[in-house]
């Protein structure tokens, strides 16, 4: 099996860089032809809403049909088309339209999760999703400083230009990508849709997913949302924002790989407590940012406590999950997290329309307190188990 990981985590990369060449540029880009906030924040939400529509049911179709690979590939299709889209005809519909279909391409991650797990033993599940998110880290990052260049040089439409590429290039490699076979007895007793659905019940996967909820409302109101605003506001340049996006993912890439030690360290409590704290402080001192370097180091602290967050989530998520209702498990989970990708930009929206945008800011700052007692609760009540 672990003959086939390199390629995996080639296609990995491909994956994230097609979806990130151009985040930074979202916002700015959508400001730039003039739409107003609360259209950017339904812009920059749809990203969610496609994922929390679609996720849960394709975790089911997955583990019915047994099958990972195929949707991937489908993932990687909808980046080429979503980043070509834009760069050949830009406005906001088509910018609205085309974030969708990047969220539907966000949404196979489900499988990508799945498929990347079924490489390790069962109980190396937090240590395979903390290599996947070092692997999805490195192509974001990698992908944000290629996109600044682009966007530098060229303008905001290269940037999604290149994502089209990249997922073009995934695509091909992906195809290479190998999968177990199937146990027979899985796919000609397939598990029946109740069976599957009562994974939804799973406490531990109830409240990881909560408090994922939370976590994306952050990211996405923030990182992937209007932090870029605040610093185009700045004057940020366009690898300026680029380079807001790496100090973003860096945290990932840093952090993933080692979190399994974390938890073992310090526990699941304070892992999740020093998590939403982190956000929380670094979000609500965005108001407070004078400047771009100010601007810079709290976007990094923020995004260190998020970035460890989501790896211990995903892990608890799926953790005591039988193996032929992961994608069911998983897709439920991504789905729920994918409630926070919308409203985090949605609310964000509309809060900065009718109030002022660092109101909007500290109120994001706020629920992530709220995320640091109920990771307390969920734990003391015995919904999130230790080990």
């Amino acid at each position: 099996m672990k003959n086939r990981l390199p390629l995996f985590y080639i296609v990995t990369i491909f994956f994230w860089m097609s979806l990130y060449t151009y985040v930074p540029y979202v916002t700015p880009y959508a400001e730039q032809m003039q739409a107003d906030l609360r259209l950017i924040g339904l812009i920059a939400g749809s990203y969610g809403f496609v994922q929390m529509a679609i996720r849960f049911p394709l975790g089911i179709i997955s583990d019915r049909l047994q099958k990972r690979k195929i949707f991937v590939l489908l993932g990687l299709f909808f980046a080429t088309i979503s980043g070509v889209s834009v760069f050949l005809w830009a406005n906001p519909i088509v910018l609205l339209v085309a974030r969708s279909l990047a969220g539907v391409t966000a949404a196979t991650w489900v499988t990508f999760t799945i498929l990347g797990a079924s490489y390790y033993k069962p109980e190396d599940t937090i240590r395979s999703i903390g290599l996947l998110n070092a692997a999805n880290g490195f192509g974001r990052m990698a992908a944000l400083l290629l996109g600044g260049l682009f966007a530098e040089w060229l303008g905001f439409s290269y940037a999604f230009l290149l994502g089209g590429i990249l997922g073009l290039a995934g695509l091909i490699f992906g195809i290479g990508m190998r999968e177990s076979k199937p146990d027979p007895e899985k796919t000609s007793n397939p598990p029946n849709l109740a069976a599957l659905l009562e994974v939804a019940k799973d406490k531990q996967l109830i409240c990881a997913s909560v408090l994922a909820i939370v976590s994306q409302y952050i990211m996405f109101a923030t990182t992937f949302g209007f932090t870029p605003m605040v610093a185009n506001d700045m004057g940020a340049s366009n690898y300026q924002l680029g380079l807001l996006g790496v100090i973003s993912t860096l945290p990932a890439l840093l952090i993933s790989p080692i979190m399994v030690k974390v938890v073992n360290k310090i526990g699941v409590t304070a892992t999740l407590v020093w998590g939403f704290a982190l956000a929380a402080v670094g979000t609500v001192l965005v108001v407070w940012s004078q400047n771009l370097l100010q601007l810079f180091a709290v976007q990094f602290l923020s995004s260190l406590g998020l970035s460890g967050l989501m790896t211990v989530l995903m892990g608890l998520s799926i953790k005591a999950i039988a193996s032929e209702r992961r994608a069911t498990a998983m897709g439920f989970f991504q789905a729920a997290y994918g409630l926070g990708m919308f409203l985090g930009p949605f609310a964000t929206g509309w809060i900065s329309h009718s109030f002022t945008m660092s109101t909007a800011f500290v109120v994001t700052g706020l629920i992530g307190f709220v995320g640091l007692v109920s990771s307390v609760v969920f734990v003391k009540r015995g919904y999130i188990l230790q080990t």
